[in-house]
């Protein structure tokens, strides 16, 4: 009987080592997997920022905005197959000032890896508009490094994000490790350096010269870009930009400030990524952490368990046991 059940025993543990490894090394990778349809919402905001009006030509330094990020997955796209690693995004972003005016807008088209979140290629009509909300051939890019989410398992270590606005992939440096909304995330910051985006003629007296119709000047940007990641899902749980964008001269002197100021996710925004942000965490801990551990501890103990009572059950009877054994003898006819 102890061998039948030290068998049993055997079995189950055998079972669970097997489940646990399984749960480790193949249901993790299909459960950390951006789904094909993915799609989101955040908002940010700016206070007192700086911001010239083209309809008028004038400057604002106390403009509140509010900038919506919209991403879409588009599980019809070629690259987006069911089973593959790919998926294809469409990000538009709005920001716009109280009064409900249009400072700037953008439609982003990248393919990307569905657990890296790193660009992929090839990508068709992959690009950024930044005017008319459809994505032209003049408005082809190739991304590169990161975008718009880390990846599972983000480790404490430089990662390169792409920047939307210089159209480049920047170094995006591990800072420190925080609390935010009850959750541990890792702080990265990212430094965008002064970078010329294009040149634009624009009317002489808004930079400085009056008695000139037009100028040409060269368009700049600079930002610092920090991050807060949840490390399981990366998530961004909080996203923030310090930001400038201005026009300068052939000598590189600044003449008048585009677009300048800190926007920052909403605290609503904040709340809303840090509850998706946790339920990835659990649900990622428990298949590729928790549950391996468990399974795998527990079925090594029935194995030895099994294995000694099958050992010790091995004779199935009283001889086994030590106990002597005598023989009946018929009588014998006299």
């Amino acid at each position: 009987m102890r061998r039948v059940i030290g068998l049993v025993l055997l079995a189950l543990g055998v079972f669970g080592v097997v489940l646990g490894l399984s749960l480790r090394y193949y249901a993790y990778d299909r459960l950390a997997l951006v789904p094909l349809n993915q799609s989101s919402e955040s908002i940010s905001t700016g206070e007192n920022m700086t911001v010239f009006y083209p309809s008028d030509l004038h400057q604002d330094r106390d403009v509140d905005v509010t900038a919506t990020r919209l991403v879409q997955g588009d599980p019809k796209a070629a690259e987006a197959k069911p089973d593959g690693n790919v998926m294809v995004w469409d990000v538009g972003v709005v920001i716009e000032d109280t009064d409900g005016v249009v400072i700037s807008s953008s439609l982003d088209h990248l393919c990307l890896d569905r657990q890296t979140n790193q660009a992929v290629q090839p990508c068709a009509n992959e690009g950024i508009s930044e005017d008319d909300g459809k994505i032209d051939p003049k408005d082809s890019v190739t991304h590169k490094g990161l975008a718009y989410k880390f990846p599972f398992d983000t480790q404490k270590q430089d990662y390169t994000w792409f920047d939307n606005l210089t159209k480049k992939e920047f170094p995006m440096r591990y800072d420190s490790t925080e609390t935010m909304a009850g959750l541990e995330v890792y702080r990265f910051v990212q430094n965008v350096p002064l970078t010329k985006l294009d040149d634009r003629q624009v009317p002489g007296r808004i930079v400085g010269q009056p008695n000139a119709p037009s100028v040409t000047v060269g368009r700049y940007y600079e930002n610092i870009r920090t991050v807060w990641i949840e490390p399981y899902s990366g998530i961004v749980v909080k996203g923030q930009e310090e930001l400038k964008q201005t026009l300068r001269g052939s000598d590189g002197r600044e003449l008048l400030t585009v677009f300048g100021g800190t926007i920052a996710f909403t605290e609503e925004t904040i709340r809303e990524a840090a509850v998706d942000a946790d339920d990835a965490r659990t649900q990622l801990r428990l298949v590729r952490d928790i549950g391996p551990v468990v399974l795998i501890t527990v079925g090594a103990l029935l194995i030895v368990l099994g294995l000694l009572l099958a050992l010790l059950g091995g004779g199935g009877g009283a001889a086994t046991a030590g106990e002597p054994t005598s023989r009946h003898r018929e009588p014998q006819p006299a």
